[in-house]
């Protein structure tokens, strides 16, 4: 049976990825439990665990707040990824890392590759992309999945707010495209990434197939969910951090390598609708 240490546990992703990962022998680890900035901590658990993968689901992710607190964006989210990687190649475990869309400048009209130049525009995409690099350089068995817009039945994101406001007017930013990204389905598919490893290290994308804005994406949450809300586009709203304007990113090398059909955008929210229901 292959051991799988799971770090971030209790995030978003990390409770996603453990819930589908039941059937494996899981070490699994919320922040405060493993702080991945601690490389003696660090050492320790993967050198007395010796598992075969560790999934890196601690992140910084505060967007806006990175951009008064890059230290600690970048302690986080390069400088401890580069340690993980380094302990990882060390004990020949396979390390599972996710970055981000905000790696890109946002300035495309097309979906951007996995090859595409990256430019950064805030300080959490530019720490994003420090850490990718650092995993690239030290060569180990490495995957590194860019997600975007996550959200989830469970946890704090864009789809439980506008389920669960007590706002009845939502005002939503329309000049953002991109592609919301079910964390359910990010999890069902690292199940099918260690199930059947082809071994094919590198930088992928993942993400539901198609794109929206965050309004269409509020209106179809708001519609699918049976509420009544007002909704109206904004142009945007003045934020500490700039966003791209347009992040979708292509996955035609995910699937092809991993022989994996995405689900679209529609049938994601459809499966978070349903377990937010039940």
């Amino acid at each position: 049976m292959k051991k799988i240490l799971i770090t971030g546990a209790n995030g978003m992703l990390g409770t996603a990825i453990a819930a589908e990962l039941i059937d494996y022998t899981l070490f699994v680890f919320s922040s405060k439990e493993l702080d991945i900035t601690c490389s003696f901590q660090l050492d320790q658990k993967i050198k007395n665990i010796q598992p075969d993968y560790i999934i890196n689901c601690a992140a910084y992710t505060a967007v806006d707040l990175a951009e008064s607190e890059q230290e600690k964006a970048f302690k986080i989210n390069a400088i401890a990824v580069q340690k993980m990687a380094q302990i990882a190649k060390q004990y020949n475990a396979t390390l599972i890392h996710f970055s981000t869309d905000y790696v890109f400048n946002g300035e495309a009209t097309v979906s951007y590759l996995t090859d595409q130049k990256t430019d950064p525009i805030n300080v959490y995409g530019a720490s994003k992309l420090a850490g990718e690099k650092a995993i690239t350089q030290i060569d180990g068995k490495h995957y590194i999945f860019r997600i975007s817009w996550l959200y989830a039945p469970h946890g704090k994101n864009f789809f439980r707010w506008v389920a669960e406001t007590d706002m009845k007017e939502l005002n939503i930013v329309d000049s953002q495209t991109g592609s919301p990204t079910s964390a359910l389905d990010v999890a069902t598919f690292i199940k099918e990434v260690i199930e059947n490893d082809p071994a094919t290290y590198g930088i992928y994308n993942f993400t539901n197939q198609g794109e929206m804005t965050w309004y269409a994406f509020a209106k179809a949450i708001n519609q699918k969910l049976g509420l009544s809300k007002m909704i109206q586009p904004v142009a945007e709203f003045k934020t500490a951090a700039k966003r791209p304007f347009y992040s979708v990113m292509n996955c035609e090398k995910t699937e092809r390598v991993f022989d994996y059909q995405i689900p679209s955008i529609e049938k994601g929210l459809h499966e978070v609708v349903r377990r937010f229901k039940s």
